[in-house]
């Protein structure tokens, strides 16, 4: 019986050995994995953090010509509204003009009225002195 408790004691230290080389191994070769893929980043992570660099060029200046289009048309509106705008004043400038035309003639009309009064009044002040004159006489 003590010869086979031995024996049963040695199968499991003798497995328990192997199984702790096994196990060393599968860690070994596992860590190899690791150090490999490790590798394979640190020699990845260069090229990957230029692509990203250049993706975010690539979207300022994506964004950089969307606000210059954007700006482009606000400057080309804000210009359409501006000629709209001396269009109209122009127009209204014009129709002022026409008023003030209308005003310097009816202006002139009157003081030619107001000219002719005062030489109808001039003469009938001649002819009243005229008679008067003649009366005292």
């Amino acid at each position: 019986m003590r010869n086979i408790v031995l024996a049963a004691i040695a199968a499991v230290y003798l497995i328990g050995a192997g199984s702790l080389v096994l196990a060393d191994d599968a860690m070994k070769s596992e860590m190899g994995a690791m150090k490999d893929q490790m590798k394979a980043d640190v020699k990845a992570a260069p090229e990957k953090m230029k692509a990203d660099k250049d993706q975010m060029k690539a979207d300022m200046k994506a964004k950089k010509e969307e606000m210059k289009s954007k700006m482009k048309a606000h400057r080309e509106e804000a210009k359409a509204k501006r000629a709209a705008m001396k269009d109209k004043m122009k127009a209204k400038h014009e129709e002022v003009k026409g008023q003030g035309d209308a005003a310097k003639a009816q202006a002139q009309d009157l003081k030619a009225a107001g000219q002719q009064m005062g030489s109808d009044a001039k003469a009938a002040g001649q002819e009243m002195k005229d008679a008067v004159g003649t009366m005292g006489k």
